[in-house]
Order: structure tokens, then sequence, then C-alpha cells
């Protein structure tokens, strides 16, 4: 039959209703992963981390771990920097046997009363990096430019924390707002940003005439061979997040005229399964999912899933999901709110398995959970 082109919304639905059909029933034939419960945790943080603040505004800071970025120091003790969507403060830990040793020490992000939403932490052994959600508040919708910032500091090989000059400046420290109207320029990603993109499906808690419109929000990054890479808790369409992958250099280089080059990968990790966290590991990255920004999603569990990093624009990408996280047997301790695992960390790679360290939103100074994950 000839297709005239009044006909062609109708075949372009018909062929995109095919293609999610295709995808959900690749979904539906892969065997279900392994459940994996902890094997330790939450671990010991002592008296836990400090901020200036009032006592309730303090356990509330404790509790919103979103992000960490892991290294070793000379003396091969590792050290993670620890991001929190409270604030734009940075702390550090060392990683004890079974137990998280907190450091004093303060890491000021922005110098700013604004918020950053600080919701992902990653090194390459040169820089930290941390970035904001470049989301709309999730209450009210309203727009949060204070998270539209990514920072980068030097890192010193020697202490594994960041880089000071004499006068206690962080060495290198650059704060590029360049990745919002990046993320608006793809589109995989354009009909999701800007001012007041509801999250999730449904309207807001606090605006409920409003609608949920899917937008963007950033919970997780990884660095590798020189690229970053911004992993989506939204949106998610049809079981399927997305990573923005661009040039490092480039993103917090003032010279440039025009916006980097970046790319956007779909990732499919199931149904109402966004990205909480990445790292990067020797053949690609792990990837921590969990529920994406719908309310209606927050039964649909973690797991973690192994990706080979190649950038594929042409089609939906299916990494190996390692791991379903079974967390029932995680007890809340007196300080703790609510398990929510939003960071991740390599603690061993071996050819069998990976070691993992799992922090959590809701739990105190994270709440470390230790898994191991078969390869």
């Amino acid at each position: 039959m000839h297709m005239t082109r009044s006909h062609a919304p109708w075949l372009q639905r018909l062929l995109t209703l095919g293609l999610n059909l295709g995808l959900s029933a690749n979904l539906l034939a892969q065997p279900a992963p392994p459940s994996v419960k902890p094997d330790s945790g939450p671990w010991d943080s002592g008296a836990g981390f400090h901020f200036d603040l009032k006592k309730k505004k303090l356990q509330k800071t404790r509790q919103s771990v979103s992000g960490m970025a892991c290294n070793l120091d000379a003396r091969q003790q590792r050290i993670c920097l620890l991001a929190f969507d409270e604030g734009a403060e940075a702390r550090y830990a060392f990683v004890g046997p079974q137990a998280l040793r907190i450091d004093a020490e303060p890491v000021v992000l922005r110098d700013t009363t604004d918020e950053l939403d600080a919701e992902a932490a990653a090194t390459d052994g040169r820089y930290f990096y941390v970035t904001g959600s470049h989301s709309a508040k999730r209450g009210d919708c309203a727009s949060n430019p204070g998270s539209r910032h990514v920072i980068r500091f030097r890192l010193d090989p020697a202490t594994g924390r960041a880089l000071r000059s004499p006068n206690g400046a962080l060495v290198d420290h650059a704060d590029s707002g360049r990745l919002w109207p990046l993320i608006q320029a793809q589109p995989e990603l354009a009909p999701y940003v800007g001012d007041r993109k509801c999250l999730g499906d449904e309207p807001p808690s606090e605006a409920p005439t409003l609608a949920g419109q899917q937008g963007v929000n950033i919970e997780g990054m990884a660095v590798q061979n020189g690229q970053l890479y911004f992993g989506f808790r939204g949106p998610v369409l049809e079981g399927v997040a997305r990573v923005l992958a661009v040039n490092a250099e480039a993103l917090f280089s003032p010279q440039a005229a025009s916006a980097p080059k970046a790319t956007v990968t779909r990732l499919a990790l199931g149904q109402r399964r966004g990205i909480r966290d990445m790292v990067a590991v020797k053949t690609g990255f792990l990837l921590l999912a969990g529920p994406d920004d719908s309310r209606a999603s927050q039964d649909a569990g973690w797991t973690v899933a192994w990706w080979d990093g190649k950038a594929d624009a042409s089609r939906v990408v299916q990494p190996k999901i390692l791991a379903a996280l079974d967390l029932g047997s995680v007890k809340l301790r007196q300080c703790d709110k609510e398990l929510k695992p939003e960071a991740i960390t390599v603690l061993e790679e071996t050819p069998a398995a990976y070691k993992l360290l799992v922090l959590s939103d809701g739990l105190c100074d994270g709440g470390p959970l230790a898994f191991t994950v078969a390869r």
C-alpha cells in the first residue's frame, strides 16, 4: 500500500510502539539477577560528620550523603570525598575495617547561601568533580539555578584530599555552568529540561495543579579517559535511562567559544529505574540503579549493572544486570530516617567479583553497606 504523508504520524506511532514492546520483551526475557544481601553494615562512623548547624539541621545534613569519590593516599589508605545534597560543602572520610573514620576538614564547594544540591562526586586521580542535580525543586517544581553547577578542583596524591594553596584555597578550583545549556541542546533530553520542569509523572506535593514532566535530574557521575559521564535519575521512559558524556576539559574551558560536543546514550535499566550513581571500573562502569522520580516507582528496588561505556546514540543499550540489592535485613539506627542507596564505590575488583561500598541518602553519614557482586 502506498503511504501518503498524512499516514506518516500514524506509522511513526506504530513503529515507536513496536520498538517499546520489543524493548520490554527483551527486558522481560533476561534472567532475574541474583539477589545479594550486605556482607556488613551499616558501618560505624563514630560521632559522625559535623557542620556548623543547629541540631535538627545537622542531623538532616548528616542524612543527606548523595555521592562519593574515593582514592588511595600515599600510605595506601582509602580516603573518600563525600557530597551532601544539603548545603554547599563536602567532607572526607577514611574507609577502615567495617567503619568510616570521619575527617573534620571542611571542603567549601561554592561560597554561596544557595544549595548546590550536590548529587554525585567522581575522581580521576588528578581532580575531584562534584555535580549539582540540575533539576527543579522536588516539592513545588520551582527553578533551582543553584543546582546547575559542576565543580572541579585539584587532588593532592600524597594526602588523597584536595590540594590547597598556602592561604588554604582549593587549587585549580573551577565552577562550570556549561552543563545546563549543553543538556538543553541534546534532542534526547531537551523536552525534559527547562524552568519548572516537574520531576517524575505526578504533580509535586506542594503544587498539585502542576503536572509531572519527567524533568531532568542528575544523580550519578563518573570520569574515565578524560570524559565526564552524567547519569540521570530522570527522565526514565519505557524502562530507559540516559547518560550524557562530555570531554571534561571542554566543559571547564573558559576560552571555548562554542558548546562542547556531548553524546547521550540510552540504557535499559528496567521499568521505573533511573541511575542513582555510577563509578568507573577497568572495563567500563558500574551503575547503581534505583527508583526514578515518580512516587509510583518507589518499590522498583535497587540493582547494580555493568556497562562497557561505549556510546551509541542509534539504539537502546542493554547493560548487564549483575545483582539486585536485598536490603530487607538492614535495620535503621536511632539517627537514621530511611534507606535510599545513592552512592557507590569499588573497594576491590577481582576477576570474579566486585567488592562494593554503598552509601544511602536517609542514613546518618551514609550508613555504609558492603556488598560482594559477582561479575
